[in-house]
């Protein structure tokens, strides 16, 4: 009787778990991250009696969460590469932004605007209004080539703090998950459960993996190790390696711009790993900075650079349009009383392609005189426009990439590179959020609570705490009459 009775015990205390854990899966149906769980019953040790082995009932063994390790990784692998994309199309449509002519005259059209006022000033070189229109357009070149090298380092400082900012976010998850290791390694030592602290750390680790590709594994002490593909270990069991973002000088920035961002690990402020991240919105921004933001400085720099020393050539084989005096032989002189009369520069001499386009301004000649703006090869020649033709003529000169490009023709190859890979970031943005609704669909069926199956669930339970509360019922009456048979 009494083991008839042990044995109704066992069956009502594992269907009021498993009631108790159906109940806890319905409450959590929406919680995002969420995994199941399910009771895990197996039948208690038998035991032998008079040569028969005789059912002892039933024990849980464990609960469970319904979980699929590789799928937890792929969603984490996948997550670091579409958030890389949508990261990377973003900033990409902000530098694309800088080159936007459809509402404002952008570099292309303002420069098409200074050939044009050279060859009006060809047509008529002896009038002051047109001589100051081109000094005006000249101006408004300089001031767009200020304006794209201004906004690239914006954008590049942006970055900058973004990169900052991210690396204490990072450093929070780091932190967390590693105060979750330690509740996990505690509670399972006591025999508890501590699927809903899994769930958590997976959410964790999820968020992780936004920032950068992550590896998840445990090592020969048990210990969860997450590491950072390309760049080390970040958490070992309860030990974390915190990650610190600073600025550099120029010769150690992996942008070349002074003060640029760089990311260490704390304990190692010597040693930059900002190239060794992959994937991820860190990896992808610290792309666009240097290499997009990069390679696009250098190709404006250099139309400004080779179109300031173009003009400049052909502008000083000139002389000022003003009365030059000559000598007895009737040679003209180098200079009057206000300057230079030839070899005048239009702009100021750039020193090198490295920040011309931030550098490039009118020749102080020219602002400070109209006449210094010249357009005849020959002294004292009115009526001679051969210089100024010359310069209008350069708009279609191959002066760029060895000769193979006019400045215009290269300007728009270079739009047209920012725009290309813009549209290609969009497509495996979308690409890659198309497969993560996938993944995470996948984790739904697996892992997620199914109200209708609960609740079938619940009313199985039930119907097994009944039976097993008759069983203890049927061997307290059996019990009973054992006892009056004795009065």
């Amino acid at each position: 009787m009494a083991d008839l009775l042990n044995i109704g015990k066992t069956g009502l205390m594992a269907s009021k778990k498993s009631l108790g854990t159906t109940g806890h899966n319905i409450a959590n149906a929406n919680t995002e991250g969420y995994s199941r769980q399910r009771v895990m019953q197996t039948s208690a040790t038998p035991v032998a009696k008079g040569g028969v082995v005789e059912g002892t009932g039933t024990r849980i063994r464990s609960i469970e969460r319904v979980h699929d390790d590789n799928i937890e990784k792929r969603l984490h692998k996948t997550q670091s590469e579409q958030r890389f994309y949508e990261q990377r199309s973003e900033q990409l449509r902000q530098v694309e932004d800088i080159f936007n002519e459809l509402d404002n005259d952008g570099l292309n059209k303002i420069l098409n605007k200074f050939y044009n006022s050279f060859r009006e000033l060809a047509n008529q070189p002896e009038n002051e209004t047109i001589r100051s229109i081109v000094r005006d357009t000249a101006g408004l070149v300089t001031k767009d080539f200020k304006r794209i090298s201004g906004t690239l380092d914006s954008l590049s400082r942006n970055i900058d703090r973004g990169i900052e900012k991210e690396v204490t976010d990072i450093n929070q998850l780091l932190k967390n998950t590693a105060n979750l290791n330690t509740r996990i390694a505690y509670i399972e030592a006591m025999g508890d459960e501590t699927g809903d602290l899994r769930d958590q750390r997976d959410g964790v680790l999820r968020e992780l993996s936004k920032s950068f590709q992550i590896k998840t594994y445990r090592d020969n002490k048990n210990n969860f190790i997450v590491s950072a593909v390309g760049v080390g270990t970040l958490v070992t069991g309860a030990d974390i390696q915190e990650l610190s973002a600073s600025g550099t000088n120029k010769e150690n920035s992996s942008n070349n711009m002074g003060g640029s961002v760089e990311i260490y690990f704390k304990n190692r402020p010597q040693l930059p790993i900002t190239a060794k991240f992959r994937s991820g919105q860190l990896s992808s921004i610290l792309q666009v900075r240097n290499s997009d933001i990069t390679e696009l400085r250098e190709r404006i720099d250099s139309i400004a650079y080779d179109f300031t020393n173009t003009v400049n050539a052909i502008h000083r084989r000139g002389f000022a349009s003003r009365k030059v005096p000559v000598d007895e032989a009737g040679n003209p002189a180098l200079k009057d009383q206000f300057g230079p009369v030839t070899g005048i520069n239009f702009f100021k001499k750039l020193e090198g392609i490295s920040g011309a386009s931030s550098q490039i301004s009118l020749s102080q000649a020219v602002k400070d005189d109209l006449s210094n703006i010249v357009t005849a090869v020959n002294s004292n020649s009115p009526g001679d426009n051969r210089i100024a033709v010359a310069v209008s003529k350069l708009q279609h000169e191959r002066v760029m990439s060895g000769g193979t490009a006019t400045l215009e023709e290269y300007y728009l190859q270079t739009v047209g590179r920012v725009g290309l890979e813009t549209n290609k970031a969009n497509l495996d943005s979308e690409q890659f959020s198309g497969i993560l609704t996938q993944l995470q669909s996948l984790k739904e069926r697996v892992s997620g609570v199914s109200i209708d199956e609960e609740t079938a669930n619940m009313v199985r339970y039930q119907h097994a705490y009944e039976a097993s509360a008759k069983v203890m019922q049927t061997a307290d009456e059996m019990f009973k009459t054992v006892l009056s048979l004795k009065r």
